[in-house]
């Protein structure tokens, strides 16, 4: 088992250097699919470039960095090539054994906390909902193999775009908060934040989960409020302090505007590239809003788990931010094999194929389309944003499926699997 883990690891590495210091690079990071205007490094050279000329990067439309991380590739841009695509995989790989630890973690402590309702279930009921102790290793190794040998990872890798950071704080923040570690998260979420706005929907489960912990150390209100207030100021103190830095560093460019139009695989350029400008001001501000609409309700939801809520943002963050990639898509992608458990539980996923279906199709027809609109000429910015819409429709479906499969299975732990008068399960159904 170990030997085999070794190689896929060594395999994705091979994969990575091999592709990175090929010819192909420069076009695989050229993709908009992959390369957005606030990962791109193309765009952080040019940057630097200004920045060393006396040029503020931000006096136009091109950079759209943070100060802080701006200087963090300057120092990075030092490095021979050799050394920086060296950097960028084992970054990579890094995130990858990061999420097989959280897959370990967290399944570990779910499989404990459900002990108590696996006790007043029947025996054959909890051979169907039961989380295999045994098999948390190798789920965990699944999650790290899927993210190493994912054909959308290793792209971003070989782009050597930006996201390959924030995928890597993100890993090891989706970490800190399932060790309960409440300094850790506080700042790495904080960073993330800083780095761009959606990660602070995260901030939700990361209280939700230090305040679950307080609670089985000590009991009592008091404390629970206490903690909460605590997480807080944390976050707010660490936040603040990276955004005064960066004001007397070099400023700081907000893309809650979307100033770019850059296609990309999101939804948000095709309507504002139509939109007329005196409605601008009102749609910037509804699409924004409703990136952060569905926290609410989904923390009154999954109040009990904080593990699974921070994986529905990860999908929700991928759906609404302004220039998304398919590093948010195969940063959550990879994680799917720890809830395998709610795909067997009785046909909990309706979806399943159609997703898949469309992910692939998806993805063969992005390229195709781009090619027929921007090269040959003979489509229109339509045909790419079709393809866009399925793609997002596929995540949409994939996300209720997750979620009506958390629920059901949840219903199933308190109630039990309900049966008819002949023995035969009786299945819950989605009302519209």
């Amino acid at each position: 088992m170990h030997f085999r883990v070794l190689a896929f690891v060594l395999l994705a590495i091979v994969i990575r250097l091999l592709l990175v210091n090929s010819s192909y690079r420069n076009e695989i990071s050229e993709r908009v699919e992959i390369s957005t205007p606030t990962n791109s490094w193309k765009r952080g050279i040019e940057g630097i470039d200004l920045l060393r000329k006396g040029i503020s990067p931000y006096s136009g439309d091109t950079f759209h960095e943070t100060p802080i991380f701006l200087l963090f590739y300057s120092m990075l841009n030092e490095l021979n090539e050799i050394s920086i695509n060296i950097l960028y995989v084992m970054c990579d790989t890094a995130t990858a054994v990061c999420l097989g630890l959280v897959c370990y973690v967290q399944l570990f402590d779910n499989s404990n906390n459900e002990i108590t309702l696996f006790e007043k279930l029947k025996k054959e009921d909890r051979k169907e909902l039961r989380i295999e102790t045994e098999n948390l290793k190798h789920l965990a190794i699944s999650v790290t193999c899927v993210y190493l040998l994912c054909p959308y990872s290793i792209l971003v890798c070989v782009a050597k775009t930006t996201s390959v950071f924030s995928n890597l704080l993100m890993s090891l923040l989706l970490l800190s908060i399932s060790y309960r570690r409440r300094l850790l998260s506080c700042v790495l979420l904080a960073l993330l934040t800083y780095q761009s706005l959606y990660p602070i929907m995260m901030l939700v489960p990361v209280v939700m989960a230090i305040e679950q912990s307080s609670e089985n150390g000590k009991c009592g209100e008091k404390y629970r409020f206490k903690s909460i207030i605590s997480t807080l100021t944390m976050f707010t103190t660490s936040l603040s302090i990276l955004l005064v830095t960066s004001y007397f560093l070099c400023g700081q460019s907000w893309r809650l505007t979307v100033p770019d139009f850059t296609p990309n695989i999101g939804l948000f350029w095709y309507f504002f590239t139509e939109m007329f400008d005196h409605f601008r001001d009102f749609f910037v501000w509804t699409f924004q809003i409703n990136s952060f609409l569905y926290v609410i309700p989904l923390a009154l939801t999954l109040r009990k788990d904080p593990n699974f809520l921070s994986f529905i943002l990860l999908v929700l963050m991928s759906l609404f931010k302004p220039y998304p990639s398919i590093s948010d898509f195969s940063l959550y992608l990879s994680l799917l094999p720890q809830w395998s458990h709610l795909f067997k539980c009785k046909r909990n996923m309706k979806q399943g194929l159609v997703v898949v279906c469309m992910i692939l199709s998806c993805s063969v027809l992005a390229p195709i389309m781009w090619h027929m609109w921007i090269v040959l000429g003979t489509a229109n910015s339509n045909y790419f944003f079709g393809v866009t819409l399925a793609y997002n429709t596929a995540q949409i479906l994939l996300l209720t499926d997750l979620l009506f499969a958390f629920t059901k299975r949840q219903f199933y732990l308190n109630e039990g699997l309900l049966k008819d008068e002949n023995g035969k399960h009786i299945q819950l159904e989605l009302a519209y």
